[in-house]
This record gives structure tokens, C-alpha cells and sequence, in this order.
């Protein structure tokens, strides 16, 4: 069996909005998304732990921006052959599906519902079906050392209870032997001579407090003389060789409970029930290598399906796109791009190929991208942000470079995660060595023209304008570009920015010396002349703008009005309108 899909109406920051699922499911999406509501609506499903009381939802559990007095949340179940789950759901189940509905209404009671069908549902006094179908939670906030404890113990008893009856006589055997070595060890503890002289000593003046007691003795033993308690409180340690090590920080701590977990998972798995898991932020106290492993380590040892939610890019890097719920908001509540996992997600990462790292996996959990050509230019946007007041933490924008010129894949996973974003290229003039003769043309115009035609309608004005004039954008080899040119360069440029696409004059060394901040960077070169100035800024591009930034960042401030900023000020606006949206 399989949880397909979840449609959740009116709970929490979900006004209407329908999610499908993996069997490996990745939840991401920024701070207070609606993550572990996502999960949540999942435990009032099918969770035991749930009680009957947080059944009966409180007024903060309804969406307050859509004044909804009720929640409705149905799971569509597919691929039921389970025969424990056949015999509960019973004519509620047809060609394998069947449709589960929690209800609810503020000042109301709560009711279950099951069909295979929107059509023919019918209600349930309880959730009996979690007898046979349940879902195994771990939480965030989760005490590892309580749950190492918790976790140690039940492993401890339900292997005990899988024991074969000739096993379970042979531990029996072993514990009465187990048993005997303690009293021995107690035995020589008492003998031991500083041992026995603190025992006199105490017991002398215990029976000077006490008569009723006086054939009592005081005596220190080995921790635990009973076997049965001892195998019951047993703790879990390293061990190297013969030498034992005590357990080490939050990290591995961390390793160990997921071990013993799903150890624990795949040894009480029977024919009487069905589980699925649910894991928030397994990657706590994990370095980077250990998280990948992480990751790799639970879509390959979980047969049953598992939902998890993480923050991590390194967690996310390892997961099929097509696996990925991608949370995120507008005015306040919480959508899910692309509804949740889709086929769409993965054709819009075919083209990412080796992109998909850690960095770029990085805008999953952003709010809005700006894309850039190379380093120098992250550099410098990095430190104006800083300076004109754009507060790329806090509005969670993410400078990413695509490392040349290739932006329409990342453009793409932008698109399909329904992430905020702004572009800035060179418009550098190439040669056209197809063309007998040989032509310039403006690169820059023709490759934000054939991004915009890529994700945008062909009747888009401003593509039927450039198919119309793109004959324009060419002119005589090592001439200097004709008016036409120019005008079409300066149309392109200036509409173009409506779709998120800047357009520099020529480059980023350019534009900047030719922008408010030229006599500055004239000074710091020693340069009078621009030509001049530009040469130096484009030898060793990266280390001259980090040279400069260290010395000189508390310049660009005068940059605040210029074209340059454009881009970041834009990309702020549309975040921020989404988050906080103005209203009317």
C-alpha cells in the first residue's frame, strides 16, 4: 500500500491545497512553512499517539486567513493488497484505493469517514483501521537520550518476544549463569580489605541508630545483583577492540538512535499490520559527508514508505527530484509546487545534471534566487545588498552563479519550485562565424531573447517583437554596431526587465565603470582612463573584486540608485510581496 496524495481544506496555514507522494517522500521548504503541519495532518490520520483529546482540534488549528470554521483532510491510499488491510477496510476498499477523511467544525465534533470514492464515503465512529494501519513518527525536538533509552528497551523485547522456544530456554540457562557470576563478584567486592573496613565502620554505627534492625548489614555491590534487572537497564556503549569507549556527542548519539530505530522497525514487521514512518530533520548534528550517507542510508533501508522533512542541502542533493514536496508561501499560506511530487520536477532537473550539489541544491529552501554569470559577481552583489540595504538573510535570497552562461536549467527548477527570481548577463558582442561573411551581434540580447521564448507564450508581446527585428541584432565583422542595433539593444534591455532579466550594457566591469562609482574605482587602480580601468578589473576578475570589496565595500552605498542595484531591489520587492503581502 501506498499514501498517493493528502488534500487538506482549512487546517492550520493549508487553505485548499492537494499533495502527492513518494514511497520516499523529501518535505522541504523554509522556517514555519507548514512542514510538520504537513506531517501533522498525516498523525490525526494515523498516528495511535494522537489522543481522542487533540482530535478535537483547538480554535488555532483552522486557518485564520481564510475564516474557515472547518478542516477536512482525506489520504488517498492506492495499491491496498495487504490482507490485513482488505479484511479492515472491506467494501470501503475497490481496485485497491481507498479514501480515508478526518472532519472537523469549530464548537463541533470530529468524524472519520472511508470510501473508495469522494461519492460514496461513509462514517466511522473511530480511526479502528489504526489498528492495521498506523504511522511511526519522530520528531524534531526529540531527547536522544530518552529515546536511546525508550529505543534500547523496546528492540530488547521484541526480540526477546521472536525468540524460538529453544532460544528462549537456552537465555534462561544463560541468565541463572549470569546470575551466579554476579553473586561471585559481590562476594569479592565484600572481601576486598578497604571494602570490608568501610563496611565495619558503617555497620558499627548503624546499629547504634538501630534495634530493630540490628541483623541488617550494609554492603556495596557491583551496581545491580539481580540478572533480570541488570539485562532490563542495560545501556548501549562503543566498543574498539576489548575496550569499551562511553557514547559520544549529540552527532553520533543522533546515528545511533536512527540505527536502533529502524533496526527496530525491520524486526517487528508481520503480516498483521502495516506501517509507514515519518522523520523530521534526521540530519541533526551530522556533518556534511554523514548527512549525504544519511540520506543515501533511509531510501535504501526503508521498504515501507517514509515521509521526511529536512533543512538540509546535502540531505536534498541525494533525493530524486521527482521524490520532493516543495513547500512554500503566499499571502500567508502554505502551496505546494508542482502539487507535491511530479513527474514535472524531474524533466525540469534533466537538465541540471552535475549542478545538482549541495550549493545548488541550496534554492530548494530559499524565497528567491539571483542568478548571475560567475564568482566576481556573486562577490559584488553579495557586499552591495549589504550596502543598499537588502537583507539577503533575512528575505532568505540566495545569490547563486551559473557558472557561464547556462541559466535556462536552473531557470527551469526555479519555475517548477515556484521560487522568486532575477537574472543579470553580459551583453558581450561576439562573431557569427556561421555567417558567410562574418557578423556581429549582440550575445547578450539573443540569449535573454531565447530564455524569455523558452518559458514564456509565443504571443508574448515582446517575442513577437524580437522575431519581427531579430535580424537587427547583426552588423558587418569588427565594425562598430548601427544605430538600429543600438535601438533594439536599448529596447531589449529596458523591456525585458519586467520578466526578471537585466541586461547589462556589456559586462559587470563595464557598467561599473561607467556607473556613480567610477571615480572610486579609478582612484583604488590608478587608473585615469576608462578603457584602462576596465582591463584591470577584468585581469584575475575574482581576486581583483575581493581585493577591492575588502578595502573598498562601504562605497557602493552610492550605487543604491543605479542600474546595477536594479536586479536585488527588484528581487526583494517580489519576495517580500509574497511573504508580507501590501494590502488593498
Amino acid at each position: 500500500m501506498r499514501i498517493e496524495k493528502i488534500h487538506i481544506k482549512g487546517f492550520r496555514n493549508f487553505e485548499d491545497e492537494e499533495i502527492f507522494f513518494q514511497p520516499k517522500t523529501l518535505i522541504i521548504g523554509a522556517n514555519d512553512v507548514g512542514k510538520t503541519n504537513l506531517l501533522y495532518a498525516l498523525r490525526i490520520l494515523f498516528d495511535k499517539s494522537i489522543s481522542e483529546h487533540d482530535l478535537d482540534l483547538k480554535d488555532s488549528d483552522y486557518n485564520a486567513y481564510c475564516n474557515t470554521d472547518t478542516v477536512e483532510i482525506t489520504a488517498t491510499i492506492c495499491d491496498v493488497t495487504e490482507e490485513c488491510l482488505l479484511s479492515t477496510f472491506g467494501g470501503a476498499v475497490k481496485d485497491g484505493v481507498v479514501l480515508i477523511r478526518y472532519s472537523n467544525s469549530k464548537n463541533g465534533q470530529y468524524s472519520i469517514w472511508m470510501g473508495y470514492d469522494e461519492n460514496v464515503l461513509t462514517e466511522y465512529s473511530t480511526r479502528q483501521y489504526i489498528k492495521r494501519l498506523n504511522m511511526q513518527y519522530v520528531d524534531t525536538n526529540r531527547d536522544l537520550f530518552k529515546f536511546l533509552k525508550h529505543e534500547r528497551l523496546q528492540i530488547l523485547h521484541i526480540s526477546k518476544e521472536l525468540l524460538k522456544e529453544e532460544q528462549k530456554l537456552a537465555d534462561e540457562e544463560n541468565t541463572k549463569e549470569i546470575q551466579n557470576k554476579l553473586n561471585e563478584i559481590n562476594n569479592q567486592i565484600s572481601s576486598l580489605n578497604y571494602v570490608a573496613s568501610a563496611l565495619e565502620n558503617v555497620n558499627i554505627e548503624l546499629s547504634e541508630l538501630s534495634v530493630d534492625n540490628e541483623d541488617q548489614k550494609i554492603r556495596f555491590i557491583a551496581g545491580e545483583s539481580d540478572a533480570g534487572k541488570l539485562l532490563d537497564n542495560l545501556t548501549l556503549s562503543f566498543s574498539t577492540g576489548d575496550n569499551l569507549l562511553s557514547i559520544g556527542g549529540d552527532g553520533r548519539n543522533n546515528q545511533i538512535f536512527l540505527a536502533t530505530w529502524i533496526a527496530k522497525q525491520n524486526i517487528q514487521k508481520n503480516i498483521d499490520h502495516v506501517t509507514f514512518y515519518a522523520i523530521e530533520e534526521p540530519e541533526a548534528h551530522l556533518h556534511p559527508h554523514q548527512q549525504r550517507k544519511l540520506s543515501t542510508y533511509i531510501q535504501e533501508k526503508f521498504g515501507e514508505q517514509v515521509f521526511i522533512t529536512t533543512h538540509s542541502p546535502h540531505i536534498a542533493s541525494k533525493f530524486n527530484p521527482a521524490n520532493i514536496v516543495r513547500l512554500y508561501t503566499i499571502k500567508k499560506k502554505t502551496y505546494a509546487a508542482c502539487s507535491g511530487c511530479s513527474d514535472f520536477m524531474k524533466v525540469a532537473f534533466q537538465d541540471f545534471g552535475y549542478r545538482l550539489n549541495a550549493l545548488s541544491a541550496e534554492c530548494f529552501f530559499v524565497n528567491g534566487v539571483f542568478l548571475v554569470e560567475g564568482v566576481s559577481e556573486v562577490l559584488f552583489y553579495t557586499a552591495l545588498a549589504k550596502e543598499i540595504g537588502v537583507d539577503l538573510d533575512r528575505t532568505n535570497i540566495s545569490i547563486l552563479s551559473v557558472e557561464g552562461v547556462g541559466f535556462k536549467p536552473y531557470i527551469a527548477v526555479c519555475n517548477a519550485l515556484n521560487i522568486s527570481w532575477v537574472m543579470r548577463t553580459d551583453n558581450d558582442v561576439f562573431a557569427k562565424p556561421n555567417k558567410k561573411p562574418t557578423k556581429n551581434y549582440y550575445a547578450g540580447i539573443s540569449r535573454v531573447m531565447g530564455i524569455l521564448t523558452q518559458f514564456k507564450d509565443e504571443d508574448n508581446e515582446l517575442i513577437k517583437y524580437w522575431n519581427e527585428h531579430d535580424n537587427e541584432n547583426e552588423w558587418e565583422y569588427k565594425k562598430k554596431p548601427p544605430k538600429e542595433a543600438i535601438d533594439l539593444n536599448t529596447y531589449i534591455r529596458e523591456e525585458i526587465t519586467q520578466y526578471g532579466i537585466y541586461l547589462s550594457m556589456f559586462d559587470l566591469e563595464t557598467d561599473l565603470a561607467k556607473s556613480s562609482i567610477k571615480n572610486i574605482l579609478k582612484e583604488y587602480y590608478g587608473k585615469k582612463r576608462e578603457n584602462s580601468l576596465i582591463k584591470a578589473m577584468q585581469t584575475h576578475k575574482a581576486k581583483n573584486m575581493m581585493d577591492f570589496l575588502s578595502e573598498k565595500r562601504s562605497e557602493l552605498g552610492v550605487l543604491r540608485e543605479d542600474d546595477i542595484s536594479k536586479p536585488l531591489i527588484a528581487l526583494r520587492s517580489s519576495v517580500e510581496e509574497r511573504i508580507h503581502p501590501k494590502h488593498d
